[in-house]
This record gives C-alpha cells, structure tokens and sequence, in this order.
C-alpha cells in the first residue's frame, strides 16, 4: 500500500521561490496543507492533479489546492524553470471581503476539475509585472510590507484573470484522462464519508473489480483506498483543528470505528490525532516545530 507524505512546511502566510532545475524523473505522489500555485516558464513537464494530467506550456499558472493529491514528471534534458507560490489557508481566509473572494481561481479549479490556466504573453499581464516585481524587490525599510501589498495585488489578478476567462468563454487546456476514473473519482469525493466498498463501486460503474482497480491505479498512480483514507485524513485534520473531539472526528469522516481511524491517522501523519491537534496549537503560539 503507497504511503502518499505531505511534504513541504509553511510558517509564514506565504512563501515565494523561482527555480531552474535539471532534476529528471518523476516525483512521488504528494500533497501540501497549503494551497500552491505554479507559474511555469519553460522545460518538458506534466503536471498530475487529481487523475488529470497536463502537459506545461510557457504562461501556464497551475493551481494546486491543499490536500489535492499530484506530482509532475519532469524531462531532466530540458531545465524546468518555474515560480512557485506557498499560501497559506488562513492567509487566503483572512483576505475576503464582502465583495471580493480571495480563494476565486482555487474554488473555480477545484469545481470545474480544471487545475490549469493558460495565459499567452504571462510577463505582460497585470499578474507577470506584479510577480516580477515580488521576485525582484529588496529586503528594505518597509520590504515585508511591500511584498503583501503586491502578493494581495498578483492574487487578485490571478483570480481577475480566471474571470476574464470565464467571461470571454476560452477554454482552459485539455487534460489527458480516462472518463471512467474521473467519474469513480467524482463519485468518492462526493460520497467520502459514506460507507464504500469494491464490490459496490463496481456494481454501481458496471465494471469488473479487478479490471476497476487496475485502471484507477494506472491512471491515478494509487490505489482507490489510499484515495479515499487520505482524504478522509485530509479532512479529519481539518476538523481537530476546529475543535472537534478525535471520536467525533472519526464519527464525521466515515471510519468504521476509532480504532481503524487511529491507525490510518497515525500512518498518513505519524502521530495521533491528539499530538497532531496540540502541536499545531503549540506552533500557532510560536513553537518552531516541524509537522507532518
């Protein structure tokens, strides 16, 4: 059974790099508590979200929300260059308004299962200068400051581009999939905290068990139950930081009993739920401490 880690670690409400690498191969599937987005400027990359795959083009922005589970295959002859943006779930909460949705393009991606969004000309939008501007300021009087305003600024011209798009009815880049999978995968998003079994799932797809789960792991790189157990954590870690009991926790996300939720949370995060919700609460007072 595959063990898909969180990777990455984000203090700050968001963290900003520009990377060219040679690395080659493929990376492990993996997932961030964080949301992420990916300005792609040039090499030979695939991007997996959720099933989807895309092939990168130059002014692409990928758009990558927490807990989705991905991972890019990266041609090592081309260098792959990229800016890379961590942002933090409280910092995007803390930036709405009554008129204005600072989560717009993640929403949007995850409602339309589209995780791409192909921009021509990116270095000439209103988004291209205010990153380019991000990545070339100086740590002055005032510099943290001014890279807030401008992340507050590049964020909301993010999301105005996904409007324009909506608006002028372009069509976001296809993305290479099996429509079988991507209905099994809709099904248990919708159905996360039910009760679910193979013999139901391919009773309810007309499908041959084996043949199902050969196909979903194929296309998807994991197996149904790990899908399903590592959202179900996903969103378990979710609601220990709101509060809730670990035995009501469990109750809420679909486990058979606390037993088999203790053994799942403890092999996706290597802690228990109740060292899991107190260090995070540790961390929000200042401790400087790594967490799965």
């Amino acid at each position: 059974m595959e063990n898909y880690e969180k990777t990455g670690y984000l203090r700050e409400p968001f963290r900003l790099f520009h990377l060219k690498d040679s690395y080659g191969g493929e990376m492990q599937l993996h997932y961030h508590d964080f949301y992420k987005i990916i300005v792609f400027y040039g090499g030979n990359v695939t991007y997996m979200i959720e099933g989807r795959s895309y092939v990168l083009e130059p002014g692409d922005i990928v758009l990558v929300n927490r807990f989705d589970i991905h991972k890019p295959t990266i041609d090592n002859a081309v260098p792959y260059e990229r800016t890379v943006l961590y942002i933090s779930g409280q910092c995007l909460e803390g930036s709405r308004r009554e008129n204005y949705d600072s989560m717009l393009c993640f929403s949007q991606a995850a409602e339309k299962k589209s995780y791409v969004l192909r921009v021509k000309a990116f270095a000439d939008t209103e988004a291209g200068r205010l990153l380019a501007r991000m990545e070339a300021g100086k740590k002055r009087y005032g510099w943290e400051r001014e890279m807030a305003l401008l992340f507050e600024l590049f964020l909301l011209a993010v999301n105005r581009l996904c409007l324009e798009e909506e608006t002028e009815k372009r069509s976001r880049p296809g993305a290479i999939y099996n429509p079988k999978v991507m209905d099994l995968l809709a099904y248990l998003r919708e159905h996360l905290f039910e009760e679910i079994s193979i013999d139901g799932l391919a009773e309810t797809f007309y499908i041959s068990k084996y043949h199902m789960m050969r196909l979903f792991k194929q296309e998807t790189g994991y197996t149904i139950h790990r899908y399903v157990t590592e959202k179900r954590i996903a969103a378990a870690k979710e609601k220990l930081l709101n509060g809730l009991s670990a035995a009501k926790v469990s109750e809420e996300c679909g486990f058979q009993d606390y037993s088999t939720f203790l053994r799942a949370f403890q092999s996706c995060v290597h802690m228990t739920p109740t060292a899991f919700a107190e260090a995070r609460k540790a961390r929000s007072w200042g401790a400087e401490r790594n967490l799965p």
